[in-house]
Parts: structure tokens; C-alpha cells; sequence
């Protein structure tokens, strides 16, 4: 079981992702020496996966979609082998509730919806599928990260009060606009920026020497790009991947929420007070929140959500089947991103088929 001490380093990293051991201690309320320590453990024990950074895709003239796939449970293998071999899937997770299936999220490049529902209508036909529906984000997206502080490890409870929770929400008259998007720089950029990137989503924690080996690029030339990301805002933010065994939090839920653009402006602000980890992503007809929320606080967060909302509907999303991809830096060719028909459809459906499957498919 992880110890106070412990937890104190979590959210010391989750304050400050990038932080030197000297600025972390000090969150922490610790000496460096014994931050050190305690931080290699948990990395040791494989608690703390890593620090990863989350991509502002438009920024790179990729469009973001957000996909939920009906399939029967027999094929949801087949489906996940499917979404694994697709060269712009970003995350998929297995979900059940008002949809039994797979929960995906897609970056695609700039105009080329219509390849990725070939892509999808494809696993229809093979009868992986049965149905789906997709939204698209429309503003920035938001993000929080947990606050063990608020958790009592030998208790194995959250203190987080609810209740002030929604007084709070009930401040916000007035919050900001919806983020939006920055405008792109794809042409400013080149091959090893994406060796970078991809790299940071690995470990963006990951010693400066290490990443540029990786990436393949002077270490000079690291720094002067990091810079450039972060004047850019190529990167949204910095999330700290723990392991469930960190307590008892996963029982991640995916909300849509159905509601106005000023009740989505209020709880994009609201969501940052959560101590949990969550992404709140503005659509077209609302929002989805993708929250880690103790079971116990789930009945008094619908409530809310209900509140104010027109509709909402829920999903529990199995943690263990979450698949989050790394960065992917090959599809990126001469200055742009491979968007043919070929690479988005015919030959991940041909591997698919190919690929040794329990089922029987058509040819």
C-alpha cells in the first residue's frame, strides 16, 4: 500500500509534470534526497507508468473525432486489433452502458472523414460492428489530473466534498469562452519534430540525453524545439500515468452531456477543481467528460450533471482494456500527413483480414 509520503510525490508531479527534483520536494514538502528516493521506487514498482504529453492535434492539421462502436462482446478483440492497426487511432477503452462497445478517439488528417467512415463502414460489413456514431470536438480541450492529497490511503476514501463542489459551479455567472483551437504550424515543422513528440509521449520526464538518442537529434536541437512546442502550445498538457493499484479511484466514467455553450463554459471551469483525473471535451451538442471518480461519489455527480444539463447519459469504461497510443511519427511524409485511400482503409482492413480471427470474414 502506498504511504502519504507517497501520494505527496503523485501530486506533487501532477502539479508540476516537469518540474526539477528541487521544485517537485518542495510541493511535496520533502528534501530532494528523499523525493529522489521515493520517486525511483514508485517508478521501480511500477505505480507511476510515466509523465505523458497530450498533443494538440489541430495545431498539426490533424482533426480529432470521437467515435463510440457497438460490437457484441465476442468481437470486441477483433475490434480493438482493428482500431491497434489504424495508423490515427489515438485511444480506445471498452465500454458499457447506453453503449456496449468500444469508446475510440481518432486524429485524422484535414479532411478526410469520409476515409475514416469507409474505415468504419468496413468493420460493419465484417459484422464486427453493428452500429456507431461519432462527434466532433469544437473548442480546447480541458484537462485535470488527481490530487492524492485529498485521498487517506488507510482508508482508502476521498474527502473531496461534492457538495462544495456544486456550490462552487453555482459562482460561476460568468466563466471564460471555450478555449480555442491555436492555429497550425505543421509547416514550420519537420520529420524530427515528430520523433520528438512522440517521445514525450512515451516519457516527457525522461532525461533530455535519453530523448534526443531516441528521437535521433542533437541535444541542443531538443531544447530549442521544446521551446517552439511550448510557444506554439503544440502540447495541451503533461498527464501523470498511474497504475490503478495507486487506490481505489478507477471506476473511470465517460459522460455525454447534451446542453447549451454557456453550461459547457461553466464546467470547463468546474472540472478544473476536481481533484480527479478527467478530460472534459467540448462538442457540438455539448460535452463528454471522461472522469476517474470514486464509485462511492458517483450517484451525487450525475445528480449535478443533471442539473444543469439537458440530457446525460453514461458510460462505465473498463480501465484495464484502455489502450493509450504514443504518438505516431510515420505517418508523417514530405512535409504532411498520408491521407490516402490506400493507407487510411484498404490496407488496414487487408491486414485485418489476413490476421488470424476467431470469425468468419468475407472476402
Amino acid at each position: 500500500m502506498l504511504s502519504r509520503r507517497d501520494l505527496r510525490v503523485l501530486s506533487a508531479l501532477a502539479e508540476a509534470p516537469l518540474g526539477t527534483v528541487k521544485v517537485l520536494s518542495k510541493l511535496a514538502g520533502m528534501t530532494p534526497t528523499t523525493f529522489s528516493r521515493r520517486l525511483e521506487r514508485l517508478v521501480k514498482d511500477g505505480i507511476l507508468i510515466s509523465v505523458s504529453a497530450e498533443i494538440c492535434y489541430p495545431v498539426l492539421k490533424l482533426e480529432p473525432f470521437l467515435f463510440f462502436l457497438r460490437s457484441p462482446f465476442k468481437h470486441l478483440e477483433e475490434v480493438e486489433r482493428a482500431l491497434d492497426l489504424h495508423h490515427y487511432t489515438r485511444y480506445r477503452v471498452r465500454c458499457l452502458g447506453f453503449y456496449n462497445g468500444i469508446y475510440a478517439i481518432f486524429a485524422i488528417p484535414q479532411h478526410t472523414l469520409s476515409l475514416l467512415l469507409e474505415f468504419i463502414d468496413g468493420l460493419s460489413e465484417m459484422g464486427l460492428i453493428n452500429k456507431y456514431y461519432y462527434d466532433t470536438p469544437v473548442a480546447g480541450w480541458v484537462y485535470t489530473e488527481n490530487n492524492f492529497n485529498y485521498y487517506d490511503p488507510e482508508a482508502d476514501s476521498w474527502s473531496f466534498d461534492l457538495k462544495d463542489w456544486e456550490s462552487r459551479i453555482e459562482e460561476l455567472e460568468s466563466p471564460p469562452p471555450l478555449r480555442s483551437y491555436p492555429p497550425p504550424v505543421l509547416h514550420k515543422m519537420n520529420c524530427k519534430d515528430m520523433r520528438i513528440l512522440r517521445q514525450l509521449t512515451i516519457n516527457a520526464r525522461e532525461k533530455w540525453k535519453v530523448i534526443a538518442e531516441k528521437a535521433d537529434v542533437p541535444q541542443y536541437h531538443l531544447s530549442r524545439r521544446l521551446r517552439f512546442y511550448e510557444e506554439h502550445k503544440i502540447i495541451d498538457t503533461y498527464r501523470v500515468i498511474v497504475h490503478r493499484n495507486a487506490s481505489r479511484l478507477f471506476a473511470t466514467l465517460i459522460f455525454e452531456c447534451q446542453c447549451p455553450v454557456s453550461v459547457t463554459r461553466r464546467f470547463a471551469e468546474a472540472v478544473k477543481m476536481l481533484p480527479f483525473q478527467s478530460t472534459l471535451i467540448p462538442t457540438r451538442r455539448g460535452f463528454f467528460l471522461q472522469t476517474s471518480i470514486p464509485p462511492l461519489n458517483f450517484p451525487r455527480f450525475g445528480s449535478i450533471l443533471q442539473k444543469y444539463c439537458h440530457d446525460v447519459r453514461v458510460l462505465w469504461s473498463d480501465y484495464e482494456s484502455s489502450m493509450r497510443y504514443w504518438f505516431w511519427h510515420e505517418p508523417y511524409q514530405r512535409g504532411g500527413w498520408v491521407s490516402t485511400r490506400r493507407y487510411m482503409v484498404d490496407e488496414v482492413l487487408d491486414k485485418l483480414r489476413k490476421s488470424e480471427t476467431n470469425f468468419d470474414v468475407p472476402v
